[in-house]
């Protein structure tokens, strides 16, 4: 594209004229974020000071229960004279013993604070004992006996047993156990220095050791490490706000009042016109960023707004231009995200339509800096976007690996660059600038539309699910996970588009016999891919290390204690091999097969796959595995091959979990040979071929082709 730099420039001085009138756009993109900063430092400073003086004034309320309740009541009495003697200030720790007959109940209804179980030692181990025994029965005997456990034994028989009963999901009964537990230990340590002093102990208790604590932590990285955590989500989320609303006015908009076909008709090219809207896009994205580093500088670093010292350390001069120009690419990458979003829209309230799960996507990759143990110098600094929230915070906690944050910036704005040619290329044909064609093929519908749409479907289905798991289904029971996601979301949304677009489910999802040998291919393809898979991670980690961490967290929440392996074969093998495919293998491949080549469907499929797992150290390998599925059913026509490709593969993953056989320490030859054998099921698969139904092997269809 030959730009003339004299146009872009009229362009985008007529653009910026026109948003600096709409006074929305101003308060949404200028004004906001201006106001933000202060009112959120500020507000959240005076909301905490209430809420710690509301606290502190406010007695907690607590209820004694159990054999030993009158040794604990003294206890506490004891405690509160002690409290009273030496730290006689309005701070102080004052709790109200209140009667309930039924003090469980009466905590989950928030009468009491907490509650105080004092037993003997004989019921202690009694409970620990009844508490062992109602363990699964077929969970193995562990030679290492758990914290409490060892404490039940080394109860002695003549001591009480105090044990505080709190609710964690309340902030007043949280800090009533936490402030409790630490005085009670405090009169527990006092008792014990009178008792040794009556019996001749020479020294006092404080002179037995002397405990400190100490961090090599600063103030400013401690501060430093809460601010960089939220910064990014903050940044982008008025980037997206902000910037949505001046790019849906200059495309959608402007498509929908018809003043773009005005506009067209100039002497300036197409190219020229996508130029000037992007500029106007970015600019302002950058002045949102610019104005987020001031705030930050000014109200944080300069101390305008009272903060703590640490934040003030963490935030000087230079560190908010160095975070400044971290985020100049991700600026630019959501600048095209939201043109290119814009441009594919027709209408003002479908672009908002598709900003929705567009806003949704975009904040995932800020949530990297939350997930623990995660550094720069890890796979992490190959994701766009992440890898600039996980450097931010590295920086606003001292930590300049600067070849990690060279790199980090780069591969940002190569994703960027690419973003903006897409764009370009998109939004430069008079088909999808003005929509010319758009008409027809919603009028003609099915298979055409649905290609147009599919993605959009999935990009929904993904933001339910991931706004399902922020409101408490993620720590819900697994079963129920598994119901939601894969019966109601995959399951529905299938339904759904093969109603919506009258579709042919037996074409559609492909529901036809493949050749024979292509089950002996899926036999010794599951394992195959899987280790391949397992061995492509493993040389990805050596480079790029995952968080061990990470890993195990994982495997505790996919592998609970409570449910029988038969429940987790059929939940998370059988299950997902159904479900699963027909979403991903079934409607997704057959609305992208008609408008694009085979190898860029797999890769699409693939990666749709990989980011519907959400985890970031999972994406590679499962979008591996989508990658393979996708070719498997392109190769054999038939979705059943994958189905049992997929059921076998988590099988085998589950099955060497259960047996405490780590796929991820064999030696290399074992990947290398998995790699060979699936390079041969896919030999057989081709020999035998049953091409897919509608693939396209040619050049993509123009417009007016219907498709």
């Amino acid at each position: 594209m030959n730009a003339r730099w004299p146009v872009i420039r009229t362009l985008f001085s007529y653009e910026l004229r026109q948003v600096l009138r709409d006074r929305r756009t101003l308060f949404m993109s200028i004004v906001l974020p201006l106001l933000f900063m202060p009112i959120m430092l500020f507000g959240s400073r005076k909301v905490e000071q209430v809420r710690e003086r509301k606290l502190e004034e406010t007695p907690f309320t607590v209820a004694v229960t159990g054999s030993q309740a009158e040794a604990a009541r003294g206890l506490l009495e004891a405690t509160r004279a002690r409290v009273a003697r030496q730290q006689p200030r309005p701070d102080q720790l004052r709790f109200a013993l209140v009667p309930k007959d039924d003090p469980l109940q009466a905590l989950n209804t928030g009468e009491v604070d907490l509650v105080i179980e004092a037993v003997t030692a004989a019921e202690a181990r009694e409970t620990a004992e009844k508490a062992r025994k109602a363990k699964e029965p077929t969970e193995p005997e562990s030679p290492e006996r758990t914290e409490k456990e060892l404490a039940a034994d080394l109860i002695e028989d003549g001591a009480p047993v105090i044990v505080l009963v709190g609710r964690e999901d309340q902030e007043r009964s949280r800090r009533a156990g936490e402030r409790l537990l630490d005085a009670l230990r405090e009169t527990r340590r006092e008792a014990r220095g009178e008792l040794l002093a009556r019996h001749g102990f020479p020294v006092t208790m404080d002179r037995v050791a002397t405990v400190a604590e100490s961090s090599l932590a600063s103030a400013g990285q401690v501060a430093g490490l809460t601010l960089g955590r939220t910064l990014t989500l903050l940044l982008l989320l008025f980037i997206l706000s902000g910037g949505s609303v001046v790019a849906t006015d200059t495309l959608a908009g402007e498509k929908e009042r018809g003043t773009l076909e005005t506009l067209l008709t100039s002497a300036a090219g197409r190219g020229e016109i996508v130029a000037a809207k992007f500029l106007l896009i970015l600019s302002v994205a950058i002045a949102i960023t610019v104005i987020q580093a001031a705030n930050l500088l000014l109200y944080v670093g300069f101390k305008i707004i009272p903060t703590s010292a640490g934040f003030a350390a963490a935030v000087t001069g230079p560190i908010a231009a160095l975070v400044l120009l971290l985020f100049l690419p991700v600026a630019a990458l959501f600048s095209g995200v939201l043109l290119l979003v814009s441009g594919r829209a027709k209408t003002y309230k479908e672009a908002q339509m598709l900003f929705f799960p567009v806003f949704l996507l975009g904040m995932v990759p800020a949530v990297a800096p939350f997930l623990p143990g995660l550094r720069l110098r890890s796979a992490i600094v190959a994701m766009p976007v992440a890898n600039i929230a996980v450097a931010v915070k590295e920086v606003l906690t001292g930590t300049f690996d600067w070849p990690m944050l060279a790199l980090a910036f780069l591969v940002t704005s190569g994703a960027a660059a690419w973003v903006l040619v897409l764009a370009a290329r998109t939004l430069s044909t008079e088909r999808l600038i003005t929509a010319s064609d758009a008409d027809a093929i919603e009028h003609q519908g099915g298979a055409p539309l649905l290609g147009r749409q599919v993605l959009r479907w999935f990009a929904v289905v993904w933001a339910l699910i991931l706004v399902l798991s922020t409101q408490g289904v993620e720590g819900a029971d697994l079963r129920l996970q598994v119901l939601l996601n894969l019966v109601v979301f995959f399951g529905g949304a299938t339904l759904l588009m093969l109603r919506r677009y009258h579709l042919d489910a037996r074409q559609a999802l492909a529901l036809r016999a493949p050749h024979p040998a292509a089950w002996v291919a899926t036999v010794l393809g599951a394992p195959a891919a899987l280790l391949s898979g397992i061995g492509l991670f493993m040389a990805a980690n050596h480079i790029f290390p995952v968080p061990p961490k990470v890993l195990e967290a994982f495997g505790q929440a996919l592998m609970p204690d409570t449910i029988p392996f038969w429940q987790m074969v059929l939940f998370l093998c059988v299950m997902p091999g159904i479900f699963e495919e027909l979403a991903f293998r079934g409607v997704l491949l057959h609305g992208l097969t008609r408008r694009h080549h085979p190898v860029l469907v797999a890769l699409i499929v693939g990666a749709v796959f990989g980011l519907f797992h959400v985890s970031l150290f999972r994406l590679v390998p499962t979008a591996y595995l989508g990658v393979v599925l996708a070719a498997v059913t392109m190769l054999t026509g038939s979705i059943f091959p994958a189905m049992v490709w997929h059921a076998l593969n988590n099988l085998l993953g589950l099955g060497a979990a259960e047996l405490n056989i780590s796929l991820a320490e064999l030696p290399w030859t074992y990947y290398a040979t998995a790699g060979l054998v699936l390079a041969l099921c896919f030999y057989i698969l081709w020999r035998t071929r049953r091409p897919y139904p509608g693939l396209r092997t040619g050049p993509r269809p123009g417009p007016g082709s219907g498709e």
